[in-house]
């Protein structure tokens, strides 16, 4: 094993070498994408030419609105084709009380900017029950109904005729030209990129990524995926209202024709056409998809959505990821590479690891299930278990495949619930406790299947067990975490072995700082050394930390190794459980070690 001297002075050597390129550009993105919307916000203007002033100050309010269909769509995970209702909702209330009843124009904008957070938390209830497309579906219609109802609605929207407004004071020209308004809507998309930027690269950034990829990952790290949509749907809404109150003086008329579907479709073919994700993507999907056809092929203009199609088909059979996003996958795949077998080991980490002075498991139980019954329809996966685990010990969890064991640890954790029964975690009745809760609780777990994140870096797949922390950190972890960022920041976790992915899922247990840690065959597809690391970093949890560890594996020359108890199952009973010796001799299990010790 390398000395971890010896792996930082490889180390210093490599990015002496070579420093490492950038995992994400999304910072340069947003440098390039704000010096774009200068270009078409300001030179206009500077040139005197009002058709292209009128038209770029549109386009720069569009540009803002599909930073946040892009944000909603890709870091929140949501399939929103109503973003150009929120937009009309923004833009008809404050027309209706700033032109038709004259209030202030800040006091009708507020107005505005509220009803388009209502229409925000309106599309988040259905999200509350139904998700991608399904979601998708739903807005819809309310972008097919939206100007069917402002018709409707004559009374108070002024109907076909709409609402015409006057604000002089912000289209007076003042330095090289520039007006107030011209301004406000170049400055205010980039605000948008920057918005966006920081919450991405934020702790609720995060969580909502990790949420939109995997709910039951995220809800075992105590993120609450629902509140996490509704939280994304509000920001969005808040964003696009602020361009529906822009619209209004920009264009000086509102009306329901304005605001068909095909505003909703502009948006969202804007994100796909240029780049999902990516920072600069809105910004140029909406060069492409709305000034072609809307200005370059003006004479076709009837033929727009027929345009909006073909474009966007065109762009996907070219571009597969968008145009920034093919560009940024190819710079990708030239500058980020794996480390093949050293892409992520843990045992040079292990040693800053040094705990304090060695524990032994107590006789207090922290985790009890009685009587616990799990059926899915006829099958019984778990039948009447009951189970103790002591607090600090190693609890291994044994039994042939379908047994009932990870059936059992998502019942602990609380992504299942039994059918009869009840269980414990920490003195505190858990039974009927939703898995986020119990989390934060103190509960970490592993995943069959690992739980990674390829939007992110190394690193960032890391970070997230940090962020669902809920003690006080120990000091050993948060030098070890110092650690991993300072090697693992620009990494690509998309190039892991299944093993490591696995051992990368296992550290964020451990910078998670749960006092009960659930392992669900944590070694399948690691080589003998990382075997042998990973019985090492159990054993410190254990031993130097205190933890607790329920460990379901099917290596049992593994198990025999480290675990102080060990429960056998069997067709979702509990058949036998003791001491690693007295298991080993017990007569009901014996017929399990029959050609070797791999259950």
């Amino acid at each position: 094993m390398m000395a971890i001297s010896e792996t930082a002075d490889v180390g210093s050597r490599n990015m002496d070498e070579k420093a490492k390129p950038r995992f994400s550009s999304d910072l340069p993105q947003v440098w390039i994408g704000m010096a774009f919307i200068a270009v078409t916000g300001f030179v206009p203007s500077l040139l005197g030419n009002s058709y292209w002033v009128h038209t770029f100050q549109l386009v720069n309010i569009y540009i803002a609105a599909a930073i946040f269909q892009n944000f909603l769509f890709v870091d929140a995970g949501q399939k929103s084709f109503g973003q150009g209702v929120i937009l009309g909702l923004g833009a008809y209330v404050t027309a209706i009380f700033f032109g038709l009843h004259d209030y202030p124009f800040v006091m009708a904008a507020g107005l505005g900017l509220g009803a388009a957070a209502l229409g925000g938390l309106l599309f988040a209830l259905p999200a509350l029950r139904v998700q991608y497309f399904h979601l998708g579906f739903v807005t819809l219609s309310a972008a097919i109904v939206f100007p069917q109802l402002l018709m409707s609605l004559d009374r108070w929207t002024n109907g076909i005729n709409g609402i015409s407004v006057q604000m002089e004071a912000l289209h007076h020209e003042t330095l090289f030209g520039l007006t107030p308004l011209t301004i406000i809507v170049a400055l205010y998309p980039m605000l948008a990129l920057w918005v966006h930027y920081f919450i991405r690269r934020s702790q609720l950034g995060r969580q909502m990524r990790v949420a939109a990829v995997s709910p039951e990952g995220a809800r075992s790290l105590g993120i609450k995926p629902g509140y996490m949509r509704f939280t994304a749907f509000v920001i969005a809404a808040i964003g696009t209202g602020i361009c529906g109150v822009l619209y209004l003086p920009t264009v000086s008329f509102v009306s329901p024709q304005g605001f068909n579907v095909e505003l909703s479709f502009v948006f969202f073919f804007a994100v796909v056409v240029g780049g999902r994700g990516q920072m600069l993507g809105p910004i140029i999907g909406i060069w492409i998809v709305f000034i072609l056809p809307n200005i370059a092929l003006a004479q076709f203009v009837e033929y727009r959505l027929l345009i909006y199609g073909f474009l966007t088909l065109l762009t996907v059979i070219l571009f597969p990821d968008g145009v920034v996003g093919s560009i940024e996958r190819w710079r990708s795949k030239r500058g980020v590479t794996g480390r093949g077998e050293q892409a992520f080991r843990v045992d040079s980490f292990l040693d800053r690891l040094k705990g304090g002075k060695p524990v032994e498991p107590t006789d207090e139980i922290v985790v009890e299930v009685r009587g616990g019954t799990k059926k899915f329809g006829e099958v019984v996966a778990v039948d009447n278990a009951d189970l103790k685990v002591r607090k600090g010990e190693i609890h291994g969890l044994i039994g042939a495949n379908g047994s009932g064991k990870t059936s059992l640890l998502n019942v602990l954790s609380g992504l299942s619930r039994l059918n009869s029964g009840s269980f414990v975690i920490n003195g505190r009745e858990a039974t009927r406790m939703a898995a986020d809760r119990i989390a934060n609780m103190g509960i970490g777990r592993t995943f069959q299947t690992p739980r990674i994140y390829p939007q992110f870096s190394l690193w960032d797949n890391l970070k997230v067990g940090i962020d669902a922390r809920t003690g006080e950190p120990n000091d050993d972890i948060v030098r070890l975490a110092e650690a991993l960022e300072k090697e693992f920041r620009e990494d690509s976790a998309a190039l892991l072995s299944h093993g490591q992915r696995r051992l990368v899922e296992v550290m964020r247990t451990v910078l998670k700082e749960a006092s009960i840690i659930l392992f669900d065959e944590p070694a399948a597809g690691l080589s003998q050394s990382e075997r042998a690391n990973f019985s090492k970093l159990v054993r410190f949890l254990s031993r130097q930390l205190g933890k607790t560890i329920i460990l379901v594996e099917h290596d049992l020359d593994l198990v025999w190794g480290i675990a102080d108890t060990i429960t056998v199952m069997e067709q979702g009973r509990i058949v036998a459980s003791g001491t690693p010796d007295t298991v080993a001799k017990d007569p009901a299990v014996q017929h399990m070690f029959v050609g070797g010790r791999r259950a």
